[in-house]
């Protein structure tokens, strides 16, 4: 292996295992502009990790949140498999031989990417931006050689860029449109619209219908582009950003968000489904943090708070009074 092929593992490696501080960004951007080299050694590193982080998939969704809660020191069920990190050494290493058998597969143009409930995936791309991909989603990625365009079919994913000012980096959700060229921001589609949640630079935002007028939105900004809207409005909300992007470290935060909201986020995650069997119970405000993984601790705080009941079935969680069994149930 060439000493620039063994370079270009080292960022791999550390990129996934730890993190790049900022002036590691920095530095590596100076790489890869350096020598055209070294931009082709990094997308073969890119293509093997992808080949094995995909050979190494989280467990199924179906065996993350349907367990007992573990303890409160372990790590979250949700969190990727120890052998994970196997592969960050390996990567370090060189692998030379797998470029071969894995045939330096890259996510390009037509490579649609989905989560499970309850499942999140940290994709790398081409260019070496970052999907952060979340429960329940779908993305496709479209990479072509005058620009970077993802479409986001359903669900959130959060986007860390790398800065390319040649080729615009692009997300589709419906009609909305995100333009970014190095920064970082989430995207999420709803049935009437789309949320933008902007967490490192500015994106442009623009809807293909309606007649609402572009918008620049910067670091902790939020706007939801509704379909066909007249105009786009842009609120400056950091706290409430962070907050709602928690579900990347797998929490939960909920600061005055009301118990329906709470219930609802919940639902996203867990297949054994929170119900408020209490209308007037709805409104109630809460706040806390939880583990996305722990539905019925989050239960059993209602419980004690609202000092109202809560019952726990197979695929159920009741706050409130059970509904009845009918003699067909028992």
């Amino acid at each position: 292996m060439s000493e620039i092929d063994q370079q270009a593992f080292g960022w791999v490696a550390r990129k996934f295992a730890r993190g790049l501080s900022d002036q590691e960004t920095a530095e590596l951007d100076a790489w890869l502009e350096a020598d055209i080299r070294h931009k082709g050694a990094h997308a073969r590193a890119m293509a093997i990790y992808n080949a094995l982080h995909l050979a190494s998939a989280p467990e199924s969704a179906s065996s993350k949140l349907d367990d007992p809660a573990p303890d409160e020191d372990a790590a979250p069920r949700y969190a990727a498999p120890r052998r994970k990190f196997l592969i960050y050494g390996a990567l370090a290493a060189g692998l030379g031989a797998a470029a071969v058998k894995t045939g330096m597969t890259v996510f390009d143009k037509g490579t649609v990417l989905s989560t499970a409930k309850g499942e999140f995936r940290k994709v790398p791309l081409q260019d070496t931006s970052i999907a952060n991909i979340n429960s329940g989603s779908q993305i496709e990625v479209a990479f072509t050689r005058q620009q970077r365009r993802i479409k986001l079919h359903q669900g959130e994913a959060w986007f860390e860029v790398a800065k390319d000012k040649s080729k615009p980096f692009i997300v589709e959700a419906g009609d909305a449109r995100v333009r970014a060229v190095g920064t970082a921001f989430a995207v999420r589609r709803f049935a009437n619209g789309t949320e933008v949640l902007v967490t490192e630079g500015t994106v442009e935002v623009w809807n293909e219908t309606g007649a609402a007028q572009k918008r620049s939105m910067t670091a902790g900004e939020r706007a939801f582009l509704a379909k066909e809207a007249q105009a786009i409005a842009v609120t400056h909300q950091p706290n409430e950003v962070n907050r709602m992007l928690a579900w990347r470290e797998g929490k939960l935060i909920l600061a005055n968000q009301t118990l329906s909201e709470a219930v609802a986020d919940f639902n996203r995650y867990s297949t054994k489904a929170i119900v408020v069997t209490d209308p007037a119970l709805a409104g109630k405000r809460l706040v806390g943090e939880y583990q996305l993984d722990a539905p019925e601790l989050f239960a059993k705080d209602v419980s004690m708070v609202l000092d109202v009941p809560v019952s726990v079935t197979a695929d159920k969680i009741f706050i409130g009074a059970a509904p009845r069994r009918t003699k067909n149930q028992t």
